[in-house]
């Protein structure tokens, strides 16, 4: 554990750490998951260290070739031609004084293009807000806004609307990522994890209540509406935004654009990582379970109602499960159509099903890393189907921001 102490001072400012700011509580009993030996040649190439703190690459679906980055600290920037724009496509960080007072209000997590943001400029952001409750720290939020009419490059501060807002008191933690489903509906990942709260109760398996969720909304309707299809629709005492459960924290997810499935990194509180393919009302076992291994036994359990991982590892390979993208573009052959995925200690991976159905993770070997320890918090993909990797160096000099591009080794 020397090892994550260390990175949770090293990345106190980033929400996604509180994913891994782990505690121990039982000793689970890793099972092996299937891994070949031989791995992927890579290398990163640095595109830009001037942004703060990194966590996400979008693509609006535009044709502008633009990259939207998510900065944790408060901003969204775009880049050109791997250049950044001067000026912020959107900003809300708070003024330093109020950061003393409030010091998570202002911390974006994702940001999502409406599937018609070519014509309606609409998009989505999530991030934390001042909460009226002083019990609270802050409150999770997705709200609307749309880009300038004259300028596409800058977003209307003006036409900012409430969609969905959660109170509670380590919600402030929890924000993860919001994106359109190949449905048109906006999918949204709420964490279940106890930032700084040795109390706290996970509510995963608690349908009444959002937190350790995914959720899936109609944002075409003012402020949303649940789609009639969703798993819990109409079911006394269970949130009908609700389209599966039993997580702990899924900091990043994606769709096959292939298969159109969706994938999610599932983060662990002591030992092990988990990928799974999120289906429909499934229940994907935490607490009871982390991974593979059980984490907390009760006499109601019934791991038969889990839905398993398709792969696992221990903190052997990795501490914190950041997830990714599936790759199709041209520059690196050996993982096209693999998922590729990345851990906060900035080791990567690839997954491919073998012809038996089992789920083969590969580990990639990376040349070009940079000599100061770097944190992973991002893995994308540009518009031509190529991965950046974006997140916090730790150099002599304090914390910085970067982003490299994942070029063939």
């Amino acid at each position: 554990m020397k090892i994550l102490r260390t990175c949770i001072i090293i990345f106190t400012a980033i929400a996604a750490l509180h994913a891994c700011n782990n505690q121990a509580k039982a000793k689970p009993v890793a099972k092996a998951k299937l891994s070949v030996i031989d791995s992927i040649d890579i290398k990163f190439q640095l595109i830009t260290n001037a942004i703060a703190s990194p966590v996400q690459m979008s693509i609006a679906p535009d044709n502008s070739a633009r990259r939207f980055i998510t900065d944790n600290s408060g901003k969204i920037w775009i880049m050109k031609n791997d250049s950044l724009l001067p000026k912020p496509f959107l900003d809300i960080s708070v003024k330093p004084v109020q950061k003393n007072k409030q010091p998570v209000v202002g911390t974006i997590f994702s940001i999502a293009f409406h599937p018609q943001f070519a014509t309606n400029r609409k998009f989505y952001v999530c991030y934390n807000a001042a909460s009226e409750i002083r019990t609270n720290k802050s409150k999770l939020v997705v709200t609307a806004f749309t880009a300038d009419s004259k300028n596409s490059d800058i977003a209307d501060a003006k036409s900012k609307q409430s969609i969905f807002e959660l109170e509670g008191s380590t919600v402030f933690g929890n924000g993860a990522e919001i994106a359109f489903g190949p449905d048109g509906y906006l999918y949204i990942s709420i964490g279940d994890d106890n930032p700084g709260d040795s109390t706290y109760k996970s509510h995963a398996q608690d349908l009444s209540l959002l937190n350790g969720k995914i959720l899936r909304i109609d944002v075409n309707k003012t402020p949303y509406a649940i789609p009639a299809d969703n798993p819990f629709v109409g079911i006394e005492n269970e949130r009908p935004e609700i389209w599966a459960y039993g997580f702990r924290k899924v900091w990043r997810f994606c769709f096959d654009p292939t298969s159109k499935q969706l994938f999610g990194g599932d983060v662990g509180e002591q030992k092990e990582e988990e990928i799974d393919i999120i289906t429909k009302g499934g229940n994907y076992g935490w607490p009871s379970m982390e991974g593979d291994s059980v984490y907390e036994k009760s006499a109601s359990m019934n791991s038969n109602a889990f839905t398993s991982p398709i792969n696992t590892y221990t903190h052997k390979d990795g501490i914190c499960i950041v997830g990714g993208v599936f790759y199709h573009g041209n520059e690196l052959p050996a993982l096209r159509n693999k998922y590729v995925f990345a851990d906060f200690n900035s080791n990567m991976f690839s997954l491919l099903k073998n012809g038996q159905g089992h789920w083969i993770r590969q580990p990639l070997k990376i040349t070009g890393k940079p000599g100061d320890p770097f944190m992973i918090c991002g893995c994308n993909a540009d518009e031509n189907g190529e991965l950046y990797v974006m997140g916090i160096l730790n150099t002599k000099n304090g914390t910085k921001g970067a982003i490299y591009k994942i070029m063939k080794g």
